[in-house]
């Protein structure tokens, strides 16, 4: 099945058959070439391919060239944007193994490339199989690697999710989830920082949205899967000292204090401080920024708020910051998207909350 979108440039998606790989010879790069350059966690365990599915996972490359094809795979209901030369061309999707083959490219540079996996890692996993280019193009290093690096912790909020949905009313669609637009992306790029993003729909500290239990039991809680390469496959555990963030912002408790039964206060203010004690231990001292709202209020906001102060007192810490974000700073029209979470324009309005206090905090200027 061939789909032609037409842009400034002429965009196609073709589905492949798997010995179509074993035909590619010339200009052709695997995904394992050093110069492929990824922004968030990537399994590189196989020569053929990058596996991945935490939202915001980015493949970075440049090259030479006026034509270029990516191959990839992108999951069950995976949504992909494309970004060259600082240009957005598209957003992608392909269940199966998948060329994205675009023409007329001005120039033969060097180009950039960026390659976005939008949506959470419920939608399905991704893989990335390698790029090709012509006539005669070569795959260039990546040059644009920041100083500055952010981990992002949470759940649904952090994932963008409905954040490009036209309303309230609307249901959750993978189409309308957009890591890019939620408040994660918009802090990391006003700090101009590379960024992790590690958050799944529905999980909270202790509790995951709707449990009939005080605690979750059947299904893993975010703090669980902390440690995995890939959100949806426990066998997998990342490596954390290949990448190092100067900061750490944990968005938790909305899922475990949305709906009843509540968990008990010690409880959750325990396995949270587990939490931030896995982050010392991993990443040593760097700031950790424990946000609450916009959209849940009482008791999660005292709890957080309280968990920080002794936080500080018992550990001598003085490293983790509490950010308590009011319900009142998003109206209930404008600033929300699909089943009430907030809107493009809602995390705009978050991320203007948060970066003058990381900015004070972490001396960024933004």
């Amino acid at each position: 099945m061939l789909t032609t979108v037409r842009l400034s440039i002429i965009v196609m998606v073709l589905s492949i058959s798997g010995d179509l790989f074993s035909q590619i010879r010339n200009n052709y790069f695997s995904a394992s070439h050093p110069y492929f350059n990824y922004m968030g966690r990537v399994d590189s365990s196989q020569r053929e391919y990058v596996r991945f599915d935490w939202p915001g996972v980015r493949v970075r490359f440049r090259f030479t060239g006026k034509e270029l094809k990516l191959y990839f795979k992108g999951g069950q209901r995976n949504y992909f944007d494309l970004i060259v030369d600082e240009k957005r061309m598209g957003v992608f999707y392909a269940s199966g193994d998948t060329v994205v083959e675009i023409e007329g490219i001005k120039g033969k540079g060097p180009h950039s490339v960026q390659f976005i996996k939008r949506t959470e890692g419920e939608m399905g996993e991704a893989r990335f199989y390698g790029a090709a280019f012509y006539p005669e193009g070569k795959l260039l290093p990546w040059i644009g690697n920041s100083t500055r690096r952010i981990e992002f912790i949470g759940n649904s909020i952090t994932c963008g999710y409905g954040s490009e949905a036209l309303g309230r009313d609307e249901k959750f669609d993978p189409r309308t989830e957009n890591v890019l637009k939620s408040y994660a992306s918009i802090v990391a790029n006003a700090f101009q920082a590379d960024y992790h993003v590690v958050a799944h729909s529905g999980l909270g500290v202790v509790r995951n949205y709707g449990d009939n239990q005080p605690v979750s039991v059947n299904l893993a809680t975010m703090p669980q899967r902390y440690s995995r390469i890939l959100d949806m496959d426990d066998s997998s555990t990342w490596d954390f000292s290949s990448w190092c963030p100067g900061a750490v912002v944990i968005n938790l408790g909305t899922n475990d204090f949305s709906t009843k039964p509540h968990p008990d206060k010690a409880i959750f203010q325990r396995k949270y401080e587990e939490l931030i004690l896995k982050v010392r231990n991993v990443y040593g001292s760097v700031p950790v920024f424990c946000l609450v709202g916009p959209m849940i209020d009482e008791p999660c906001f005292s709890y957080v708020k309280e968990m920080v102060e002794n936080f500080k007192l018992v550990y001598n810490d003085s490293n983790v910051y509490f950010i308590g974000i009011p319900t009142e700073l998003l109206n209930d029209k404008d600033d929300l998207g699909a089943d009430w979470h907030p809107s493009y324009i809602g995390h705009q309005k978050i991320a203007n909350f948060i970066l003058p206090v990381m900015s004070n905090i972490l001396k960024w200027n933004y």
